[in-house]
């Protein structure tokens, strides 16, 4: 699928700016998606225990995209072509990227249940070839969103606003996976994303990450990547 052409944005989502945080999510997105399709290739046939790990983290991906979609569609589009910032072109390009992910994340929903139990070769081939167009797409619609859509929030939405959003977007995310997402957004993050990003998180709950989270999400990095925690 060629990318759609999109007019292009200031691209400012540096730290400070309101969507800074998003753009931390992004890498979450980019890093995990385009990890998933050599560590399916490389599981060995009747290693069920492996397949099993790595189909649980894609469905997890996956519903964790399917909802940033649908936040980004419900809460975010609406107020910009409200605010006439979101021209009627460029809505309809990105909604086709959502309508690919979403038939990709459809032929994985089929697939990976007949792989989990019993990774045979051929299975996960198919697979992995539909996590590297899904994880390529992606990054094409990453790529548009970060270089319109988000200076255009920068530009036209509240403090008050944003985190109003944010707080709406995140309510399907469980609290016990609450870590393992700040530790995601926080790998790949410069030492100045850290400090922005921890300084909006609650006294107690980034405590509790320093004490208990962070050594969880190592361990299960290093468990999904086969014994790298970067």
């Amino acid at each position: 699928m060629s990318a759609p052409c999109i007019p292009a944005g200031s691209g400012n989502t540096g730290v400070g700016t309101l969507t800074s945080d998003m753009v931390l999510v992004h890498r979450v997105f980019r890093r995990e998606l385009g990890l998933l399709p050599a560590l399916v290739q490389a599981v060995l046939p009747g290693d069920g225990a492996r397949s099993a790990l790595l189909a649980d983290h894609c469905r997890e991906l996956t519903t964790a995209l399917r909802h940033h979609h649908k936040a980004e569609a419900d809460l975010l589009w609406r107020r910009l072509r409200d605010r006439q910032a979101l021209p009627f072109d460029v809505e309809e390009q990105l909604l086709t990227w959502h309508r690919t992910h979403a038939e990709l994340i459809g032929e994985l929903d089929a697939l990976l249940p007949l792989w989990r139990p019993e990774p045979q070769p051929d299975l996960q081939a198919v697979i992995s070839d539909i996590l590297t167009e899904l994880a390529a797409a992606v990054n094409s619609h990453l790529d548009a969103v970060e270089e319109y859509l988000l200076p255009a929030v920068d530009q036209h939405f509240t403090t008050g606003e944003w985190r109003s959003l944010g707080l709406r977007a995140a309510r399907w995310i469980p609290l016990h996976r609450m870590a393992w997402l700040l530790g995601a957004m926080l790998e790949d993050a410069t030492p100045a994303e850290q400090r922005n990003l921890l300084a909006k998180v609650p006294a107690p709950a980034r405590m509790l990450y320093r004490m208990v989270g962070r050594d969880q999400y190592e361990r299960e990095i290093v468990a999904l990547r086969g014994g790298s925690a970067g």
